[in-house]
């Protein structure tokens, strides 16, 4: 897919920034990182998102949705594979890919179906609204990740929420009959991920009205919990410097839009 040169500056100017934010000195440590803006966002606020300046709660949710709905390109389900192996490289080996639940790099090539592969998992399950993989939510790369097939599958459709018990095939996470609680060091990104369908897809285009909810165990209602545990998991991991450029990449090199509540975690709150 041919680069778009104006996306692409921005996002080299705020990857360029975030990697010259100076370590919080003892002093600075006890800030919230999950109640500022992303390091460079500011390159993206008066243009792409000028629209939201200034506003709260259901109108700020209403003008992500109108921002990160508008010219956006939308992948089949078999152009994700090529794009999780660029948005998910493993830093350390470009021919391997990072899988979420694990933290483990796998060959970029081992995709497919069968054990020792991995394949797309949908943070978002497809079963929450009935998307399926058709171009639009099932496709959407701002939740879609590789993972271990077994692992995948051990997680089927269940919400999120914190205990159960250690999943043997993917320690350091959990799980009970209707949730799974991922490792520490992703749990924010679930969180935020989660959050940005909730928003990007409101009920048009023929899908459903994806929302968050505080229940487990939402089966095949259009709804993702646990939302006061994903509010915490928000909180104790703000976004990294990995999110920060993954996001980046879903924005220039494929659908041209952006998780707000990457570039600015405190949203979360004037939403939630």
């Amino acid at each position: 897919m041919r680069p778009i040169p104006a996306r692409r500056a921005l996002a080299a100017s705020a990857l360029a920034a975030a990697l010259t934010v100076p370590l919080l000195s003892a002093s600075s440590a006890t800030a919230d990182p999950a109640a500022s803006p992303a390091p460079g966002v500011a390159d993206f606020d008066d243009a792409y998102y000028a629209d939201a300046e200034g506003l709260t709660g259901q109108p700020l949710k209403d003008a992500l949705h109108g921002i990160i709905s508008s010219d956006v390109t939308t992948l089949t389900y078999s152009e994700v594979w090529d794009a999780l192996k660029v948005t998910d490289r493993d830093p350390a080996d470009p021919d391997s890919v990072v899988l979420l639940y694990t933290g483990d790099s796998r060959a970029a090539d081992a995709n497919g179906g069968n054990v020792g592969q991995w394949n797309r998992e949908h943070v978002w399950p497809q079963s929450h609204g009935d998307f399926g993989t058709s171009p639009g939510p099932g496709t959407d790369l701002h939740h879609l990740r590789p993972s271990d097939v077994q692992v995948n599958s051990d997680r089927g459709n269940k919400d999120f929420d914190a205990g159960g018990t250690e999943s043997p095939r993917a320690p350091g996470n959990y799980t009970d009959e209707d949730s799974w609680e991922p490792r520490d060091e992703i749990k924010g990104d679930i969180a935020r991920m989660a959050f940005y369908m909730a928003v990007r897809w409101e009920g048009g285009e023929g899908f459903a009205d994806l929302e968050v909810n505080d229940s487990t165990g939402n089966g095949s209602v259009p709804y993702l919990g646990k939302l006061s545990t994903l509010l915490e998991w928000h909180e104790q991991d703000p976004p990294s410097a990995e999110e920060q450029a993954r996001n980046d990449a879903v924005y220039e090199d494929f659908q041209g839009n952006r998780n707000p509540f990457v570039d600015h975690p405190e949203w979360v709150a004037e939403i939630w």
